[in-house]
């Protein structure tokens, strides 16, 4: 048995050392919204209840193991990353936190750089000597653990240790993220959490459709007329033929969720969802490129393109930076993005932009349908051999507390180490990095799903009334974005504000305008490595060359043809056996 696991570890190994050389030079783990300040809002204390403090409990009666209790944990280490002399990713103010409140010494086991850190984790997993905790960034390696019997079972641990906060987390994506780690009824693993709300909506410019006396766009037909009037009507009144109405960007025009200058919302308005994988009313798993109402949004960008209401240049701005030069140089009328998509470099070359955030286009039956994103992509997970499981999901879930703010204020120790870390972001000791570089594993972060809305609410009352109710967890940087908003409505424009507005007052207030189409799985399986990237670049061709004419719609056909023979159907029948299995 023994050795049946040690080959199924360095079998996983293998497949993840192939997935970190395939994404050699992708970006960092980056901070949440929600780690950038904090509060003092909220609830309870992570801590063990009445129950488990009674008789041969291993806790006494504040909550603390009696006994010390030891969790080995790896770490990613940022490079360059700001904070005091006398603290470290080693040792450091949450190590001594949880010391101090749980009797939980931290003993870092290894760490790397994010670029650095796959590889290292595969070398871990193939000598069969796991730590406790294990940050893991690829959903398909946790799958692979999971299924070769190397993690704890946390079905009952987690809910009873995870405290208020990331009880509030999960209650807020409707236990989606749990099931997402959760494998033949167990959950395998503590979800790091995806930002909900961030389906691409129309961006239009509000000052063009008021200078040509249009209205809001919602339907395709709405949209078209509207890009053709910023095409031909000159709506800058500057008296020259230099505006521009549809950006999109040329190397992924089409990638899925919240795709910045991607044309996703034209194809959901046919109902069809490119990139996802989909069911079909038989239960039957299938990829949404290969859908043939395709060939219907296909139809409408090449004729949008032929008639110039797309910018005839896109397939030329394959530059860093080019796409998005075009949008805030102020010469183009719209793009799809997500409620961040404003740049605030516009500010400075049109300082009287103003922006129309439009939840559309919607589909023949008046609907404006979208395609979501994963819960959760990154995760935490224990050793089976882990002997105080418990000990890893309290010792997350307090660091996550004290970070936030949102400890139980009658916890004296949780509240001192909170302070702590508080004073040292407000003073500038450390930076974003820095903050990452102390907490347990470096790099998982704990969102709300429906903080976008939920702020935005916010940030709309400020701007209207000066005033607002806070929520459960709001922090200090959320109250900043309210400040920031409303100072930028009152005359006072600077950046922040700029940003602040246009997304949270304009664009996230409409974010829960619409339905989600929630895919039957979102992630990659063991053949993704060997295929995807072959199949991916026939797609990303497939969709130029209809769009600008080089191809007629009907080779849509020898697409799908080309697609399933080089690996779709292999691809299609793994994600199949994945949903089956649960």
């Amino acid at each position: 048995m023994k050795g049946m696991k040690k080959l199924a570890a360095l079998l996983i190994a293998a497949l993840l050392a192939l997935s970190a050389a395939a994404c050699s030079g992708g970006d960092a783990p980056g901070s949440s919204e929600e780690e950038k300040g904090s509060s003092g809002e909220t609830s309870s204390a992570v801590s063990p209840s009445e129950q488990d403090t009674a008789g041969d409990s291993p806790f006494d009666e504040d909550g603390r193991y009696k006994e010390p209790v030891t969790i080995t944990y790896s770490k990613v280490m940022y490079p360059g990353a700001k904070f005091p002399a006398d603290q470290s990713p080693e040792q450091n103010y949450i190590n001594d936190f949880l010391k101090e409140r749980y009797n939980i010494e931290m003993k870092l086991a290894w760490s790397a750089e994010a670029s650095e850190y796959n590889n290292k984790l595969s070398i871990n997993i193939a000598s069969g000597e796991l730590c406790d905790l294990m940050y893991v960034d690829k959903y398909l390696t946790f799958r692979q653990m999971a299924e070769n019997d190397l993690l704890a079972d946390l079905t009952e641990v987690y809910p009873k240790y995870r405290g208020a906060t990331l009880e509030l987390v999960d209650n807020s994506f409707e236990n989606r993220n749990i099931e997402a780690v959760t494998v033949e009824g167990k959950q395998l693993a503590i979800p790091g959490s995806n930002l909900g709300y961030a389906q691409n909506l129309l961006w239009m410019r509000k000052d063009w459709l008021d200078a040509l006396e249009l209205e809001v766009p919602k339907t395709l037909d709405e949209i078209a007329a509207a890009l053709e009037a910023f095409v031909t009507r000159d709506p800058d009144g500057n008296g020259q033929d230099d505006t521009v109405g549809l950006v999109v960007q040329a190397t992924k025009p089409v990638l899925g969720y919240a795709n910045n200058y991607g044309l996703e919302s034209v194809f959901n308005a046919f109902d069809v969802f490119p990139t996802q994988w989909l069911k079909d009313e038989e239960g039957k798993v299938y990829y949404g490129s290969t859908d043939p109402k395709m060939k219907e949004a296909l139809t409408l960008l090449a004729d949008w393109y032929q008639r110039g209401l797309i910018d005839k240049q896109f397939p030329t701005r394959i530059g860093s930076g080019e796409t998005e030069a075009l949008w805030t140089s102020g010469t183009a009328g719209a793009k799809f993005g997500a409620w961040w998509a404003i740049a605030n470099d516009a500010l400075a070359n049109t300082p009287d932009i103003e922006y129309v955030a439009i939840p559309g286009p919607v589909n023949s039956k008046g609907e404006f349908n979208y395609m979501t994103g994963s819960p959760t992509e990154s995760v935490c997970v224990v050793s089976k051999d882990c002997e105080h499981p418990e000990a890893a999901v309290i010792a997350l879930a307090a660091n996550n507390e004290v970070v936030r703010g949102t400890q139980d204020p009658e916890d004296e120790i949780a509240c001192k180490y909170a302070a702590q870390s508080l004073e040292m972001r407000n003073s500038g000791a450390v930076d974003d990095a820095g903050g990452r570089s102390l907490n347990v594993l470096g790099a998982l972060t704990f969102d709300y799903f429906d903080v976008v809305p939920k702020l935005s609410v916010c940030v709309k009352d400020n701007v209207e009334n000066g005033s607002y109710t806070e929520y459960p967890g709001m922090t200090d940087y959320d109250r900043s974005q309210c400040v920031a908003a409303k100072k930028f409505a009152d005359g006072d424009k600077d950046e922040m504000g700029f940003w602040a507005y246009w997304t949270r007052y304009v664009g996230g207030n409409v974010t829960k305008e619409g339905s989600p189409v929630y895919p039957a799985y979102y992630y990659e399986t063991e053949s993704s490595t060997t295929l995807k990237a072959a199949l991916d670049k026939l797609e990303d061709e497939m969709y130029l060359q209809i769009i600008v004419g080089d191809k007629p719609v009907d080779y849509f056909d020898e697409f799908v043809s080309q697609w399933k023979a080089l690996g779709g159907d292999t691809l299609t029948a793994e994600v199949q056996a994945i949903v089956d299995k649960g």
